[in-house]
């Protein structure tokens, strides 16, 4: 067993009564989160829906049936490397919490889901805001928020169990065990999950293991929680995509630099999280909370390199006989290699929260700060060209990341008369983020240019402090109806990557910070029959971060800072309980994703010079004008349910320059699932579900990249090689389980 399962498993834990859980979901969660009052565009899922969803899905795929959200993944199927986009923004540009613990990682601002299996299976509700949405913990909301609140241990003692297979030698097994309250204070529980899958694509197989520890402490007018999730996986790497030659007869064939698959080539990460809660409630109207968190993660990446330059990787240059005439020597300064490039880092924080509750007056404020350690090295385990003169003990480059941050918020609505109620919001965020070392292409650099010293040397301080201010107005003349208009400031920090990326390739990677103005008008109308929205909303950018279309050495898209630029939609919503056991839902957005005298870079004539192509309005990258899903849930019985759901994405540009051949088409995908419940014994009960995927076996594709493009000196295409993530087809998983 891994050394983080051994420690998450001598991890002292316990869980508390409802009464006590419920206290505490009102500090830490709604401390983040926004209620039906609050001037934000929102939706919140429940663990019933997230159990319907979940079977052979991971969490990016339980949001696709809200508005203007898009999953997309790697290996072609809902499980392993997914994420997710809302309104076209990417998840390193989503705030993501869990139980107001920041999930967001600090360099790359991304959430890896496949890092952190299965999180569906413990979670209560989902929460995901649009736009700026409220203040929070972490990093700054700049495309959305969404707000994960776990389960509370279970108040009665049981145990359960669940399996599941599918398309692709699928497996998914887990077991769940729960003390029940102990001694009228103390409650635990218990849950381990493992998962594996051969992927859609070829070499995107992958395995994974996740445990859960949660409980508290209950006393009288406090509460002490503590939780540890810990993820480790192992997955074959498919990011380098399918070639577009590929795409008609060969979909499901990765792109591989060697002729055969190199069978370790994969991606290996464990993480685990630990939280401590403790709340104190002063009476009815204060209740206060301090949150101390703690995640160490690990892990590498291993690759397989044709012919690269040894100069890179600070291996010499290997002079060996010439295959073809013995009595030569020939020195060789490139040759196939192995590499491992890991990662080891540690990140911890306080978080303190507060909320007053008067009859007219809701304030909540918070205070945080963490600080990211991440350490960053490279090694080569492996050369095809070896005259014995190279240690592969040695790391290529190593280099560190720290990032601190202290974050301030307070928010408050006030009810005003006529039944208006007034909303502020403001957070003060200080971040400060150091590089130092060397970069993985130091060698290399400083090869070329001697007298450079600085090349390929990262050794840079950056510093940013931001006021992020939010004000609304909301108004409920009954239950039945809301109204709410709000304005919105939101910056954003370049993440790592983007930092490096402008180091090197200085023209249009970005340098600056980003800043969003979004302005926002929503109205909801809820009839005794269900409950239909419109919101509208514009989003105005300085200095926006865009994916460029082209990928980096590490196949992450090479972002760019672009002045001027907007997203402007209208979102739709309705829920219709249209006979006793017939209910229909469905979103729709249209949106125009614009950037304004745009500039894009191409090389001219196979990299001899650069050449320029102007754009006085171009649609953003990866932001679809139509996104809509609808849903029809059946319950014939009330331990039977049958769901028909459908999802159209419209057509998406996978660059910036507005062009046919670098799209993805639009596409329509539906689905089908089937659960029953019933008992087998006292206080027991089984159950059983079918999800079907991609039901009419339609062919797409939701990301693809420019891997390499190239035009002649008139303009005209010259080269370019293409790279996409198809889908899979038609696919199945059945799941059973039991408690008791």
């Amino acid at each position: 067993m891994k050394k983080g399962l051994l420690f998450a498993a001598g991890f002292v834990l316990a869980s508390c009564p409802l009464r006590a859980q419920t206290v505490l979901d009102s500090v830490v969660v709604s401390a983040t989160r926004a209620n039906d009052k609050t001037p934000v565009a929102q939706a919140t899922i429940y663990q019933t829906d997230i159990e319907a969803q979940r079977i052979g899905r991971d969490l990016p795929y339980l949001l696709e049936l809200l508005p203007s959200v898009v999953g997309y993944s790697d290996n072609g199927a809902m499980i392993g490397s997914t994420s997710f986009r809302i309104r076209g923004a990417d998840a390193s540009r989503i705030n993501i919490s869990i139980d107001g613990v920041p999930l967001n990682d600090a360099e790359s601002q991304s959430v890896f889901w496949v890092n952190i299996p299965d999180l569906g299976a413990i979670s209560r509700s989902l929460q995901l805001q649009r736009g700026v949405g409220t203040s929070s913990f972490g990093s700054s909301a700049f495309g959305g928020l969404l707000n994960i609140a776990t389960r509370p241990a279970l108040l009665q003692a049981g145990a359960h169990f669940e399996s599941s297979y599918g398309s692709f030698n699928t497996w998914n097994a887990a077991a769940g065990v729960s003390s029940g309250l102990l001694h009228d204070a103390f409650a635990f529980d218990a849950r381990y999950g493992y998962v594996s899958s051969d992927g859609y694509l070829d070499h995107s197989g992958m395995w994974q293991q996740t445990l859960h520890l949660n409980g508290a402490w209950y006393g009288k007018n406090q509460l002490l929680k503590a939780s540890v999730l810990y993820g480790e996986q192992h997955s074959q790497l498919s990011f380098e995509g399918v070639q577009f030659e590929n795409l008609t007869d060969h979909r499901r064939k990765v792109y591989t630099e060697n002729a055969a698959y190199y069978p370790n080539e994969t991606d290996n990460y464990q993480q685990t999280h630990v939280h401590l809660h403790y709340l104190y409630h002063w009476n009815e109207a204060w209740k206060l909370n301090a949150t101390a968190y703690y995640t160490k993660g690990k892990g590498y990446t291993e690759q397989y390199k044709s012919e690269a330059s040894l100069t890179k990787y600070n291996v010499p240059a290997q002079v060996m006989k010439d295959p073809e005439n013995p009595s030569k020597d020939t020195t060789y300064t490139k040759s196939d290699l192995i590499r491992q490039k890991g990662l080891d880092n540690d990140f911890y924080g306080l978080n303190i929260s507060a909320l007053y509750d008067a009859e007219r007056l809701h304030l909540t404020a918070g205070a945080g700060a963490n600080r990211y350690d991440g350490d960053h090295y490279g090694k080569v385990l492996w050369t095809r060209r070896n005259t014995g003169n190279i240690d592969y003990n040695r790391d290529w480059y190593t280099n560190t990341g720290v990032k601190d941050e202290l974050n301030i918020f307070a928010k408050a609505s006030y009810d005003l008369p006529a039944s208006l109620s007034l909303f502020a919001d403001v957070q003060l965020r200080n971040v400060r983020f150091k590089m130092h070392g060397m970069d993985d292409d130091y060698y290399e650099k400083q090869a070329a240019n001697p007298s450079d010293l600085s090349a390929g040397v990262l050794d840079h301080t950056y510093q940013w402090l931001f006021l992020n201010p939010k004000v609304g107005l909301s108004y409920s003349p009954d239950k039945r109806h809301n109204v709410f208009v709000s304005f919105a400031v939101g910056n954003r920090e370049p993440n790592r990557s983007d930092l490096k990326d402008a180091d090197k390739n200085g023209i249009r990677t970005p340098a600056k910070a980003e800043r969003l103005y979004d302005w926002e008008a929503g109205y909801t109308f809820r009839p005794a029959f269900g409950q239909f929205g419109v919101n509208l909303y514009y989003m105005n950018y300085r200095d926006q971060i865009v994916a460029t279309g082209r990928v980096n050495d590490a196949y992450r898209l090479i972002m760019e800072n672009v002045p001027e630029s907007y997203r402007a939609g209208i979102e739709l919503t309705a829920v219709a309980r249209l006979v006793n056991p017939l209910q229909v839902e469905a979103t729709f957005t249209w949106s125009r994703n614009k950037l304004k005298n745009y500039t894009n870079y191409v090389d001219e004539d196979y990299g001899a010079t650069t050449r320029e192509e102007y754009f006085r309005e171009t649609t953003i990258a990866f932001s679809p004008g139509v996104v809509a899903s609808a849903a029809v849930r059946y319950f014939p019985l009330k331990s039977l349910s049958l769901a028909l759901t459908g999802k159209y994405v419209g057509k998406q540009f996978y660059d910036n320059t507005q062009t046919g051949s670098r799209s993805l088409d639009a596409y329509f995908s539906a689905g089908f699932h089937a659960g029953y419940n019933f008992p087998v014994a006292a206080h027991t009960n089984a159950f059983v579900q079918l999800l079907v995927n991609n039901l009419f076996n339609a062919l797409y594709c939701t990301s693809a990249f420019v891997e390499y493009r190239s035009v002649f000196s008139d303009g005209s295409p010259d080269y370019q090689d293409l790279r996409y993530f198809p889908q899979a087809g038609r696919n199945w998983m059945l799941k059973i389980g039991i408690q008791f």
